[in-house]
């Protein structure tokens, strides 16, 4: 018999980093000012700011920001470094998806797409969504697009208009007090360690995102 374990996440201090907390900080710094590194992780809990180096640099590449003042000046330990001061060039809603070479990336692009389709559509079954999110860059399948509707609905964001049956597809609609914004939910599988004679998981479960 396969083991089921229901994971619970409680209430704790929010995580305020990754890229789509960066990107939110940024297009607000960024509406009617120049902006830096240090205002961004002043509103962040990265330890180290390597990954808002890394998000920048990708945005850089890409064109959503460029640099518009470079000064230098002394650090902690009685060095220099430089201090670069950006501006926001393009500002969507929808944290970018961007590879480290500036290209666009891949990953969650599928279930962007989905999400989209859902918050423009009255109705849909996984058909329609699959068709509707499929572009030349991204395809989205039957298969993809059902399992994605089905995970949304059983976490609470969809309403099931029609149940469906032998031959007849299932049809959804977003509830409107679940149009959450333009980021899409995302889909994580969690590495846990369960051990059969505690009944318990041991260590902290870690979880990574799917790509749809």
């Amino acid at each position: 018999m396969s083991i089921q374990l229901e994971l619970k996440v409680t209430a704790g201090k929010p995580i305020y980093r990754g890229h789509d907390h960066y990107w939110s900080v940024i297009r607000d710094l960024g509406k009617n000012a120049h902006f830096t590194k240090h205002e961004i992780a002043q509103r962040s809990n990265d330890p180290t700011d390597k990954c808002i180096d890394d998000f920048l640099g990708r945005l850089k590449k890409a064109g959503y920001v460029e640099t518009v003042e470079s000064t230098f000046g002394p650090t902690a330990k009685n060095g220099r470094a430089r201090r670069d001061v950006y501006r926001l060039v393009k500002r969507p809603a929808a944290t970018p998806i961007i590879n480290r070479d500036g290209s666009v990336g891949q990953q969650g692009l599928g279930q962007l797409h989905m999400w989209n389709t859902m918050r423009a559509l009255s109705g849909f079954n996984k058909h329609e969504l699959a068709v509707a999110s499929t572009t030349d860059e991204v395809s989205v399948s039957v298969e993809t697009a059902s399992r994605y509707a089905r995970l949304l609905e059983d976490a609470g964001y969809l309403q099931v208009l029609r149940p469906g049956g032998a031959g007849v597809a299932r049809i959804w609609r977003l509830k409107p007090s679940m149009n959450t914004g333009p980021n899409a939910p995302k889909i994580l599988k969690s590495k846990i360690v369960y051990d059969a004679n505690l009944q318990e998981v041991m260590g902290t479960p870690i979880a990574e995102e799917c790509a749809a």
